[in-house]
């Protein structure tokens, strides 16, 4: 099971470089894990870019959603890793899951230095 952040899943809605590759992995059944988080970013970005809900939609009930609790926050909050608090909060769920995930797919230059800093492997398309 793979992480995947909402730069990544972005690219599974909105046409970008490395979209086709995301596509991919959502056409060939690769099982994905976020935080609640994704949602509400996903939805965000189809806002701003005009992408229809249904088509977020599809993305979002592809992924399993870990809720943002307390153990999440708090390891967010020790992190002490310089990301912006919304990063933050996905590399602490990352971290949480633990050995249930092979590694995180983001194409967020900082948040994967962080999360390789961290012992989490990069899921590379």
């Amino acid at each position: 099971m793979i992480y995947l952040d909402t730069s990544a899943a972005a690219k599974a809605v909105v046409d970008e470089a490395d979209s086709p590759a995301v596509r991919r992995l959502f056409a060939d059944g690769t099982d994905f894990v976020s935080s609640t988080l994704l949602a509400v970013e996903l939805h965000a970005v189809a806002d701003r870019r005009f992408v229809q809900p249904d088509a977020v939609h599809e993305i979002i009930d592809r992924v399993a959603l870990v809720s943002l609790g307390d153990d999440i926050t708090t390891t967010a909050i020790n992190l002490h890793s310089g990301l912006r608090t919304l990063d933050a909060l996905h590399l602490a769920t990352a971290l949480r899951l633990g050995s249930a995930i092979t590694g995180i797919l983001t194409f967020d230059k900082e948040l994967a230095e962080a999360a390789e800093q961290r012992g989490l492997s990069l899921h590379r398309v």
